[in-house]
């Protein structure tokens, strides 16, 4: 099997098995652009319940330190994207929200604990809201293709990827640089790659496609 530069999977076969086409998610783009935001609001909300927490008595230093330590690497790592240093690090990404998440939420706990319930439960819905985000990073640093096969074609989603069978399948149009996939139930769904195709890898899909089109039509 062979693999080519934009993710497609061939056998040496004349008839290829699998193709997998890397693709711009819309979606994903959106939540990638709204990353640094997210980051300077999480770590803006940890450094000022460490400030709040210093000047408690009761509460353990090293608790607050380790506020103003997360909150100064979330900033750094702000920082480090601003000048260019990590472009596209979605792994870092996704470690520094699920630090992020856990973060908020100790601190939803220990103000709970302190009586403070109507901010601790805000702190648990951000969190909360900050791990559903972790999830939705997770999803898309391991679903970004269009894949197609001989049972159907997988559509790359937050959740879960949406799977289309060549039976609800009505067309599929490889381009060079896009592919749009039609059902039958009037859905288009349209895809811009991240690389553009070459000829004969074109040619490839599209026969590919039209192939099992054929058989299931």
């Amino acid at each position: 099997m062979e693999f080519t530069g934009i993710g497609i999977f061939t056998k040496t076969t004349a008839m290829p098995a699998h193709y997998s086409l890397p693709v711009i998610h819309p979606s994903f783009e959106s939540l990638k652009r709204s990353a640094p935001i997210l980051h300077f609001i999480a770590a803006s909300i940890i450094l000022i319940n460490g400030l709040h927490h210093f000047q408690l008595h009761h509460i353990s230093k090293i608790i607050c330190y380790c506020q103003f330590l997360i909150a100064t690497d979330v900033y750094l790592l702000l920082f480090l994207v601003a000048v260019g240093v990590l472009t596209d690090a979605i792994f870092v990404n996704c470690i520094f929200r699920c630090i992020e998440a856990m973060t908020l939420l100790g601190i939803s706990f220990i103000l709970i604990s302190d009586g403070h319930s109507i901010l601790g439960c805000a702190h648990l819905l951000i969190s909360a809201g900050y791990v559903f985000i972790f999830y939705r990073e997770y999803r898309m640093q391991h679903s970004e293709t269009v894949d197609i096969s001989p049972t159907g074609i997988s559509i790359p989603n937050f959740n879960s990827d949406m799977e289309i069978s060549w039976q609800e399948v009505k067309s599929i149009v490889p381009k060079y640089h896009s592919i749009l996939i039609e059902t039958f139930r009037n859905k288009k769904i349209q895809f811009q790659l991240r690389a553009g195709l070459k000829i004969e890898e074109l040619q490839q899909i599209d026969d590919f496609c039209q192939l099992h089109l054929y058989h299931e039509q």
